[in-house]
């Protein structure tokens, strides 16, 4: 049987992954945030236990811990949602994967195991998916994709086959990779544009086709 989860963070994210873990038969024991107007409210019934303090009256053996932090500013890998994830795992706590009972995973595909795959996304065979990564609601990872660590591919994105993704990139609602295209770590891929080419890390990419505005600030 699977131990309860806390979900870190009680915005937008944080209850869609609940909800997400609630579909798949785990139970939530409420979310933590650091701001003190949420503390003692509900959201999709389960309440806001507190701030960080509120992991007191735990034990990382008996609980794990979600993600519930959007992708929200800085790159992937220095965001308040990889910051905060990694302050916690230094004390000892676990984060569990969510993976949707509507999402398709293949079971020749390899996810991280707090990687996050959202209701209606397909992950094909061969397809690795890094850690803390989110596979939005309805995305696409095609065969052999590789997809970094701290990445989030936005709803309905669609990564074509052996597409390959660095750490720490934002691929935005709508945008598509062609078949074989690579993108550097930290780089956002705007919404809708269509990438069909290589691109270097640290750029902000839109358009269709897609060309680079210049580096991320």
């Amino acid at each position: 049987m699977s131990l309860p989860v806390i979900v870190i963070g009680a915005g937008g994210h944080a209850g869609v992954v609940a909800d997400a873990l609630l579909e798949s038969g785990i139970e939530v024991l409420g979310y933590t945030d650091p701001d003190p107007s949420l503390h003692g409210s509900r959201r999709l019934g389960l309440p806001v236990l507190g701030g960080d303090e509120a992991l007191a009256g735990y034990v990382p053996e008996r609980v794990r811990l979600v993600n519930g932090l959007g992708f929200v500013s800085g790159s992937g890998r220095t965001a308040a949602r990889a910051r905060a994830q990694q302050r916690l795992q230094a004390q000892g706590w676990t984060f569990a994967p969510v993976i949707h009972p509507r999402a398709v995973v293949s079971r020749h595909a390899t996810l991280a195991a707090d990687a996050q795959v959202l209701a209606g996304a397909i992950v094909q065979a061969g397809a690795r998916i890094g850690a803390s990564t989110i596979i939005n609601t309805a995305a696409v990872v095609e065969h052999d994709a590789i997809v970094g660590a701290w990445c989030h591919v936005a709803t309905r994105a669609t990564l074509c086959g052996q597409t390959h993704v660095g750490d720490g990139c934002l691929i935005g609602a709508g945008a598509v990779l062609r078949q074989s295209v690579s993108v550097g770590a930290d780089t956002v891929i705007g919404a809708g544009a269509v990438v069909v080419r290589d691109s270097a890390g640290g750029e902000v990419v839109c358009g269709v086709p897609a060309r680079p505005l210049g580096v991320k600030r």
